[in-house]
Formats: C-alpha cells, sequence, structure tokens
C-alpha cells in the first residue's frame, strides 16, 4: 500500500513539473542528471555564470517559492565558488521538497562541502526523502550509505525490506548495465545488513 501510495505521489509531482513554464535561469542552468528539470541541460563547463546567477536571481523574485529555481541559484553559486549562498540556496529548495536538491544537499554534507552542516543523520534525512520521491541517485547512495555503516547511530528510518525495495526500483528503471551490476552487489551485501 505504501509502494502505490508513492508511486502516486511521484507521478503527481512529475506531472506538476511538467507543466512549469520554461524560464531564463532553466534555460541557463537546468543540471542534465536533475530528473525534474524543466528546461535544455546546461553542462558544468558550458555556465554562464554572470548571465545565468542574474536570470535565476530575477525569476526568483517573480516567483519566490519555486523550489527548482532555488535549487538552480545554488547549482550556480556552487560552481561559481560561492559556497555560503550555495549550501542556503540548495537547503532551501530541499527543504521545499525538490527531490534533486535534497539528494545534493546530502551530498554536500557528505562530501564536507564548506558551510555545510557537519551532521551525517541529516544526510539520512534528506536522501531517505529524495529516494521515496524516485531521485535514483538517492536510492543508491541512501543504501551504500547505510549498509557501510555511515548512518550508525543515526535513526535510519527504512528497515532492510524496504532498502531492497528501493534498490529493485532502481533495477526496473535503470537501463545501465554497469549500475544494475552495483545494484546486485548492493542487494548482496544488504542481506548481511544488521543495524545497530
Amino acid at each position: 500500500m505504501r509502494a502505490l501510495i508513492l508511486a502516486a505521489a511521484l507521478m503527481l509531482t512529475q506531472a506538476a513539473h511538467a507543466e512549469e513554464a520554461l524560464t531564463n535561469c532553466d534555460k541557463f542552468a537546468s543540471h542534465p542528471e536533475d530528473p525534474d528539470r524543466v528546461g535544455p541541460a546546461v553542462e558544468t563547463k558550458n555556465l554562464q555564470f554572470d548571465k545565468a546567477i542574474a536570470a535565476c536571481e530575477a525569476d526568483l523574485k517573480a516567483d519566490p517559492n519555486n523550489a527548482r529555481l532555488h535549487y538552480l541559484l545554488g547549482r550556480l553559486y556552487f560552481y561559481n565558488n560561492q559556497n555560503e549562498k550555495a549550501v542556503a540556496e540548495v537547503r532551501l529548495a530541499a527543504d521545499k521538497g525538490y527531490r534533486q536538491a535534497q539528494f545534493v544537499f546530502g551530498a554536500f554534507i557528505n562530501n564536507k562541502r564548506p558551510f555545510a552542516p557537519t551532521d551525517v543523520c541529516l544526510i539520512e534525512q534528506y536522501w531517505l526523502k529524495s529516494a521515496q520521491a524516485g531521485r535514483q541517485a538517492a536510492r543508491i547512495s541512501y543504501v551504500r550509505h547505510a549498509v557501510q555503516g555511515k548512518f550508525a547511530g543515526c535513526k535510519v528510518q527504512l528497515n532492510r525490506d524496504q532498502m531492497q525495495a528501493l534498490l529493485d526500483q532502481v533495477g526496473k528503471e535503470s537501463p545501465n548495465y554497469y549500475e544494475r551490476l552495483y545494484i546486485e552487489d548492493l542487494s548482496a551485501a544488504l542481506k548481511t545488513y544488521n543495524p545497530s
């Protein structure tokens, strides 16, 4: 039943993103791996920071509650070495429920980025939200970190069967051979996983 509710929520979220208007911020800053981007993918090497930051800031003035735009501005700040602003914008987008931002904010913490919090339990919380919203990278990262004991001391919110369900979903949705091999390895490690 829980899986049906999550699937319905995911479909509604995707439908809502598909109807969102393309902004100048999207045109200049959409991340290639963001499953909810509405604009063309812009590789990091092609970002035009001054133009893109100005566009995103202007678009956010018109639509200050748009989580996607906050995420994109955070992405620009990050790659333009404005780390404090990047962390703040990405966290704001994550707290508004944007699944790409939830994954990236967890990655900021995991990778010990300047100005990111240091509490590893926040990684678990944000990656879980992102994973439950359907972000593939969060599904894999959540299980990998749990199995490796990186969430020891945290309230790990998923049991072994629920984590396997995340991996099963990745396997169903991924056409990538190497990703599927990695899922097999994680599934094997999960069989012996015992949270402490």
